[in-house]
């Protein structure tokens, strides 16, 4: 019955119930340009993400980001990435796989920002959990809790970037850990 209204399954995009998918959706009171210009600025991605080495918003980059080790996840912290899209105001895509790992797992993280009145919607998408590892499945449910807090610290480097004038922001990044 895909026609009848109140089948709640046919109203759900397709990949609202894949578990192995994080979908997150941020508003910030900022248009595109600026929450896309400390988005890719690395001294704010260390405030708000992870210790990026290498890292510039070019499609084919290769880099590194430095996180904390979570063994129980089989997280060395020690992560290899690419960037697969870089799109300026509009999309942010890499692919991270840890290389410390005895697994061979890749992630891909997107983030997709929308103009909408009054700011930009930030729709963040973490992709490449495997549900039969118990690992992985720990990775997820920390992914899961942890992106909340890490899109605020977005916000807050985002807040708190100088501004010159009309221009985005500088790439610089006060104290955020209010």
């Amino acid at each position: 019955m895909k026609d009848n209204p109140t089948n709640l399954e046919s109203a759900v995009p397709d990949d609202a119930n894949d578990i192995a998918t994080i979908v997150l959706d941020q508003f910030y009171p900022h248009p595109p340009a600026r929450v896309w210009s400390v988005m890719v600025c690395p001294d704010a991605m260390e405030e708000w993400l992870m210790d990026p080495v290498g890292f510039r918003p070019e499609v084919g980059t290769r880099f590194r980001f430095i996180a904390f080790p979570i063994p129980v996840a089989d997280f060395s912290g020690a992560l290899s990435c690419e960037v697969l899209a870089a799109t300026p105001n509009a999309v942010l895509s890499m692919r991270w796989w840890d290389m410390k790992s005895s697994k061979q797992t890749e992630w891909t993280v997107t983030w997709t920002l929308q103009e909408v009145p009054g700011g930009t919607m930030v729709t963040l998408r973490h992709e490449g959990f495997d549900l039969d590892d118990p690992a992985s499945r720990i990775y997820r449910t920390l992914s899961e809790r942890g992106w909340p807090g890490t899109m605020g610290r977005l916000g807050r480097c985002i807040d708190s970037a100088p501004r010159g004038g009309d221009q985005p922001p500088h790439c610089l990044v006060t104290d955020v850990s209010a």
